[in-house]
């Protein structure tokens, strides 16, 4: 460093005010170097230069030179500078304050008009009023930048080498993977020393979350819900490995990742193969890559709940969801609820037995699909909209071809993904209002009845349907009313009112804060 300009105590008729500024990492040695063994350090050069201390200020565990970091403590040192609080900063080195040359650059901006201005370490002083030590300045902020690149790229293809021999990169550890346990920060686990103490998270565990990824996979594949999982995954006491609840997008995220089949992608290619088995089939991901790549947005899936999406909380007007309760039933099988859930914006007061529920659900549609008068309305408020309905059913039918055009031209190399994208989300978009203008005018199943049912043909409809051929059923049969599940009566008895499942009959121009129609 420059060593020409020596500060001498009362210079300018009093002594500068130099900030020390300290970030925990290693030396040369690979030895941690504490902030508080640097700021002795700086106070003997403070001193040295017949400064003062103006404050101490420190970024424990944060890199100089990743751009993404977020320093507060550098950032404080600058604020300080642009206030004119200071003379100088005194660092261990150099590149505790800058491995990138623009950062240095800022620096220089703000301490225009400055009399004198001094970084300093224990192996010098710039002045950097003087241009001479500003070039010298930049000289060894471009070296620790250049150090910087050439370690960047040592790494960048070090990690090349471990994914061509199936070793993933992973940022902490990984669901269905061993590792250090994350649900502990790793900035609070560290020593004085900077070593994390964190323990490996027990293999029990890591056993439990494979066979879930597992499961789930299957699942998935079957038509099963991610909400479905998410909820089952909660009530089993499986958490993310940072420690939070799952939700639907969380689980989609976890069970598309390659390294469950034992794939190691790098910028969408597979570049190597992981040893041992995986945790799920390839074959399957492939499968399941394909699922949710064909998948299209605004149609509603449809799992193992026939009212989830269609029943209603009372209390909040959010429809219900389906998910896993405590225990079995006799017969062996997994209890289940539908449930007004918090997570999904919800009251989370209102539930019931999903079984008991369908019972109600099968005796409403029996009852209403059988009803003369019911089908009589029906055919009635379709033929005051049958005109619209039949322009939305040509819309329909173009936006499908022309989705169905677009996606040839991408399966046949003739377009880009990002053009496929451009061009087809506005479809989709307009798409989605016309089912939903549609299914607003027909109650939801356009293609129902309009005659009466007799009770045995409504049963044994129902009886043999498939969970989503019975909820057009039941949309059907509701029309535009509204079904709501009401909140249990305070009354100490754990048995099912049938009561609480009711319809709430349509009503022109009210609607609550759900968007439904409300009596």
């Amino acid at each position: 460093m420059a060593t020409s300009h020596q500060v001498s105590a009362g210079q300018g008729g009093r002594q500068p005010i130099l900030d020390s500024y300290a970030r925990l990492s290693r030396n040369h040695k690979r030895k941690i170097e504490k902030c508080e063994t640097q700021h002795a350090d700086n106070r003997e050069v403070i001193d040295r230069l017949g400064g003062v201390l103006g404050e101490e200020i420190s970024d424990p565990k944060l890199s100089a030179w990743n751009p993404k970091v977020h320093r507060p403590g550098w950032e404080r040192i600058m604020k300080r500078i642009a206030a004119r609080a200071c003379d100088g900063v005194v660092l261990w080195n150099t590149d505790r304050g800058w491995r990138q040359s623009p950062d240095l650059e800022d620096l220089f901006k703000l301490i225009e008009g400055f009399e004198s201005f001094t970084v300093a370490s224990s192996h010098g002083r710039y002045d950097l009023t003087d241009y001479n030590d500003r070039y010298q300045l930049r000289q060894e902020v471009a070296h620790n930048q250049r150090n910087s690149d050439e370690a960047s790229q040592r790494i960048s293809k070090q990690f090349e080498v471990l994914r061509k021999r199936g070793v993933p990169h992973h940022q902490g550890r990984t669901f269905g993977f061993p590792g250090l346990d994350r649900t502990v920060p790793k900035d609070e686990a560290m020593d004085e020393n900077g070593e994390d103490t964190r323990k490996p998270v027990p293999l029990a565990l890591v056993e439990r979350e494979r066979r879930a990824l597992r499961d789930a996979t299957a699942a998935v594949l079957a038509g099963v819900f991610q909400t479905t999982i998410a909820d089952e995954w909660n009530a089993e006491g499986l958490m993310t490995t940072t420690g939070k609840r799952w939700t639907a997008s969380l689980v989609g995220a976890a069970l598309l990742r390659p390294v469950n089949a034992g794939l190691i992608e790098h910028d969408g290619v597979v570049v190597g193969t992981m040893p041992g088995e995986p945790i799920v089939d390839p074959e399957d991901f492939v499968k399941l890559r394909g699922l949710y790549a064909g998948r299209t947005r605004g149609a509603r899936p449809f799992g193992i709940y026939v009212g989830s999406g269609i029943l209603r909380c009372r209390l909040c007007g959010k429809g219900l969801t389906g998910r896993p309760h405590k225990g079995n039933y006799p017969d062996g099988e997994r209890r289940r609820q539908y449930a007004c859930v918090k997570g999904s914006g919800g009251c989370g007061k209102v539930s019931a037995d999903f079984r008991r529920v369908d019972r109600e659900l099968r005796s409403l549609v029996v009852s209403r699909l059988s009803d003369a008068k019911h089908a009589a309305a029906i055919r009635a408020a379709r033929a005051r909209v049958s005109e619209r309905l039949a322009e939305i059913h040509t819309e329909i039918t173009e936006c499908e071809r022309l989705m169905t055009s677009i996606a040839a031209k991408l399966g046949a190399g003739r377009m880009t993904e990002a053009a496929y994208d451009t061009a087809n989300e506005p479809l989709m978009a307009t798409h989605a209002r016309l089912e939903a203008e549609r299914d607003a005018l027909t109650g939801g199943n356009p293609e129902g009845p309009t005659e009466a049912m007799s009770r045995d043909d409504a049963a044994e409809q129902w009886d043999g349907a498939e969970v989503a051929e019975r909820a057009a059923m039941l949309a059907d049969a509701l029309g535009r009313d509204t079904l709501y599940l009401y909140p249990a009566a305070k009354t100490g008895q754990r048995q099912f009112d049938p009561k609480r499942v009711r319809i709430d009959p349509y009503k022109p121009g009210k609607r609550s804060a759900s968007g439904q129609h409300v009596a």
